[in-house]
């Protein structure tokens, strides 16, 4: 069960994106480029310091779940799709998700399924530490907007 779970947040997310404007989805994907490589560099940190430990993976990831690359870069362009630019919406959006993930997909679907385990993180931890991941990709996001805003060179 828990490889179906896997690839189904691994492949099925990218299908959201089809009737999307293209131009649109262009614009925010480096934000979830940058989501997944920052989430990936925690997955990373979570390993060293005993935050998590994946136990159930595809074939090719390691200790990374494949939520991160395939739900987590399509949420990320998601959100930003429809709340962009205001912050306000963005983070009250995320906030649901992320409670969302942090309190009833990870515990009753993630854990449960047996992808990963708590170990010195809670769900609490994992809740915040999204949130900041979500605030950093907003700031992200606005410099990607005047980084490459030819008017303003």
């Amino acid at each position: 069960m828990a490889q179906v779970i896997s690839w189904i947040f691994f492949l099925l997310p990218w299908v959201l994106l089809l009737p999307l404007n293209p131009s649109r989805v262009k614009r925010f994907t480096p934000a979830g480029l940058f989501s997944a490589l920052f989430i990936t560099i925690i997955f990373q940190i979570a390993e060293k310091w005993d935050w998590w430990t994946v136990t159930n993976n595809l074939f090719f990831l390691t200790n990374i779940s494949s939520f991160v690359y395939g739900f987590l870069i399509v949420a990320t362009i998601f959100v930003f799709y429809f709340t962009y630019p205001s912050f306000l919406l963005y983070m009250v959006i995320n906030f649901i998700i992320d409670a969302l993930q942090a309190f009833i997909i990870s515990p009753f679907i993630f854990i449960k399924s047996g992808l990963y385990d708590f170990h010195k993180i809670n769900a609490f931890g994992l809740f915040l530490l999204m949130i900041l991941v979500a605030i950093i990709n907003y700031f992200y996001q606005r410099w990607q907007d005047t980084a490459f805003d030819k008017t303003k060179t």
